[in-house]
């Protein structure tokens, strides 16, 4: 016989329980009910609190009961506290697959070659206003450095961190 949750996601599977929940571990009968006093979505686990003491299942393993109410556990301690433990960062999905894949995307300018050699996003190209690499959220200044014989050494410098980089340091369009 195939468990009927083989294959499923544990997290979403977790969602469904709550406190409160009648549930019995699959292939026990009635009698070994409990109550769900913790859930824990993010490893898809819940705390089942039965008169003997309190024990942690995988979601996957247990089944909600719908009709009538068996004897609740009379012990109200639940070790580590009770209630819906709620998952850093959530709701899973989408909205996930975006937040990591942002971690990866080139917001501003980045390291490309050898020497200190940067290139820029399309955007940046486009505006001549870089981002700073080091704290990826200020805009880079136009700046000199110093006059020699001449001639002015001319930088990009961000005001918030004081990264500085030669305009000729920035491979696509700095000048």
């Amino acid at each position: 016989m195939i468990h009927p949750t083989a294959g499923a996601d544990y997290q979403a599977l977790a969602v469904e329980f709550s406190t409160g929940d009648i549930v019995v571990p699959y292939g026990a009968g009635r009698e070994l009910a409990g109550r769900v006093v913790t859930v824990w979505p993010a490893i898809g686990m819940i705390d089942v609190e039965f008169p003997a003491g309190t024990k942690r299942y995988p979601v996957e393993d247990m089944l909600r009961l719908e009709d009538g109410d068996p004897a609740p556990p009379q012990d109200e301690y639940v070790p580590g506290g009770a209630g819906t433990v709620s998952v850093p960062g959530g709701p899973f999905g989408d909205a996930l697959t975006e937040r990591v894949a942002s971690k990866f995307m080139k917001s501003g300018l980045y390291w490309a070659a050898a020497d200190r050699r940067y290139r820029a996003t399309a955007e940046e190209v486009k505006s001549h206003k870089f981002t700073c690499p080091k704290c990826k959220e200020a805009a880079l200044k136009r700046a000199i450095y110093r006059r020699l014989k001449g001639k002015s050494e001319r930088l990009y410098g961000c005001p918030g961190c004081l990264f500085l980089i030669e305009r000729d340091s920035i491979l696509d369009g700095g000048v």
